[in-house]
């Protein structure tokens, strides 16, 4: 098959009838998985029937949910014999799946992975859990209600239908309004291009770090993750640190924009606001945060200021961001050839990847939590969707231009040229992240889908300088959007001045947890590398940059 199947554009069929024909090439592994797999339902059978009829207790299970599998979490699928047998007998038949995809001889990890992801998608889908006689959540709150679940699942179809093109709900976007509920920090606008506005925050202490602080979000969405509410924006925790805050926000692109390339966004992103904000504060340099591919730009940004000896940024930290794409996780699914042919005729049809296409991606890359979770929820249990401003950002997505995304896929994941010296250039700049020497802090999450740790670890092998790295728990999000009064944050980290072993999971065995968030740990890295505090100014931007309007500008506004 070929990306010109309309019935596959991502080549999954031809992917999975490979490992079929190895399968059946060397049948030996497959019939042993099988066996394996009948002797343990059988197992499962047998113990259901003994606790069904009290003759014995059912003893340990042959086989249980991973511990962040919140699908089974009603006790009745450990204290129902039924529901227990039929948890088992559906994990046990996941477990076969996946297996035997391994067992099969003859084709390459790259193959294997992408198929079992997929396969992995269908069992997903195939779960008892989206069955509202085998869910025991649905069948308590059909009796609980007298059926009217059902009813208001059906009116969030329908609602769905109208307002969300037929995809369920994430969250209720009625609760959320950027500007009076998200995205609250005052500031105001002091530079606008064709791409970016610049955001300066207002000081909230009477004295500042002269040197002023340049936040680089993602434009895969929009910055104000960075600034949901109050308890927990890293914006305005860096304001209350003393520091000179300075956030860009990523125009939405239109076809307009289709022909933006990635050197377009690292002069017209990180180079210009750079540029601003130290003319702004009156300073030499600037320190300067990229958080997921606004680190990938961000570090592209540096190494073109190392060949050409400029000298204006002092400091870089690094949240979730991957600058080697030698293993970036299950992404991976999605870019065969086929995949990569079928993306970038999408984006020549429209000159950009719709925001709706980048959300589905990555709600598969979470399907249980961001997919069926969500749709059982809604429709079988019939619950409003909820008001959740973290879900709020995530369903505000945005568009990407072809030229931009085509070279990020095609150079970063496919080729990992940016880990490679000189194999890429901007202005005929080579690009070599050994170059960057200056001092670096890099965080990454324990459980990140998108930019998976031991990936992000590498950082530490390319750049020419002392990096410190710091792993936090739970995932892209959760894991950076840590304030200090967040419950239950961990996080771990060597002593600074540490050396950082070649092979991430030694430097994980040598590094101590710590409770709490590993915010105040980040500022007091930064407050050692930081000039004298000055009194904050009175005004925002200055003579030559005026404001332009209020935070948070005009920009995320655009849908």
């Amino acid at each position: 098959m070929s990306a010109k199947n309309p019935f596959d554009p991502l080549g999954v069929g031809a992917m999975s009838m490979e490992v079929w024909r190895a399968m059946m090439t060397s049948p030996g592994a497959l019939l042993e998985a099988q066996a394996e797999f009948g002797r343990a339902l059988t197992d499962v059978a047998a113990r259901g029937a003994s606790a069904a009829s009290d003759t014995e207790p059912a003893g340990t299970p042959v086989v249980a949910p991973d511990p962040g599998d919140r699908r089974f979490s009603n006790p009745v699928w450990t204290t129902n014999p039924y529901f227990d047998a039929l948890k088992q007998g559906y994990l046990l038949s996941v477990k076969a799946v996946l297996g035997s995809i391994d067992a099969a001889e003859g084709i390459d990890d790259a193959t294997k992975r992408r198929v079992k992801f997929f396969a992995k998608q269908f069992t997903d889908a195939m779960s008892p859990t989206n069955v509202p006689w085998f869910n025991p959540d649905v069948l308590e709150e059909t009796m609980r209600s007298g059926g009217a679940n059902f009813r208001r699942g059906m009116e969030n179809v329908l609602e769905d239908a109208r307002n969300n093109e037929g995809r369920p709900a994430l969250v209720d976007e009625s609760a959320f309004e950027v500007g009076k509920n998200v995205a609250t920090t005052p500031g105001n606008v002091v530079f606008r291009n064709e791409l970016i506005e610049l955001i300066q925050y207002a000081p909230t202490q009477e004295a500042i770090y002269a040197r002023p602080l340049i936040i680089v979000p993602p434009w895969i969405n929009k910055f104000y993750i960075l600034d949901l509410q109050a308890a927990n924006s890293f914006v305005k925790y860096a304001t209350d640190a003393g520091r000179n805050t300075f956030v860009i926000s990523w125009r939405n692109p239109d076809a307009s924009l289709a022909d933006l390339t990635w050197a377009d966004y690292v002069k017209l992103g990180p180079l210009a606001a750079i540029r601003v904000a130290s003319e702004i504060a009156a300073s030499p340099d600037v320190d300067a945060i990229g958080y997921c591919i606004g680190g990938t730009l961000l570090s592209t940004a540096l190494a073109y200021l190392a060949r050409t000896d400029s000298k204006v940024v002092n400091t870089a930290t690094f949240f979730a961001a991957l600058v080697d794409f030698t293993d970036p996780g299950d992404v991976m699914a999605f870019l065969t050839g086929e995949a990569l042919a079928f993306i970038e005729g999408q984006m020549a049809e429209k000159g950009v990847l719709s925001g709706r296409a980048m959300a589905d991606t990555f709600s598969m890359l979470r399907a249980n939590d961001l997919i069926w979770g969500v749709a059982v929820n809604r429709y079988l249990l019939g619950r409003d969707a909820p008001a959740f401003d973290l879900l709020y950002w995530n369903s505000d997505a945005t568009r990407i231009p072809r030229a931009a995304h085509s070279y990020y896929l095609r150079q970063m994941y496919v080729e990992n040229n940016l880990a490679k010296p000189d194999a890429l250039e901007v202005d005929g700049v080579p690009i070599d992240l050994g170059r960057i020497t200056l001092d670096t802090y890099c965080v990454a999450t324990s459980e990140d889908h998108i930019a998976p740790w031991r990936s992000v670890y590498a950082m530490t092998r390319h750049f020419g300088g002392p990096t410190t790295f710091r792993l936090g728990a739970s995932g892209h999000i959760a894991g950076i959007i840590s304030p200090p009064q967040k419950k239950k944050a961990v996080w771990w980290g060597t002593p600074p001045g540490t050396a950082n072993p070649p092979d991430p999971d030694a430097w994980l065995a040598a590094a101590p947890r710590h409770e709490g968030s590993w915010w105040p740990d980040w500022t007091a890295w930064l407050a050692q590398r930081s000039p004298a505090q000055i009194r904050s100014p009175e005004a925002p931007g200055s003579e030559h940059y005026p404001s332009l309007g209020d935070a948070p500008g005009t920009y995320v506004l655009e849908r």
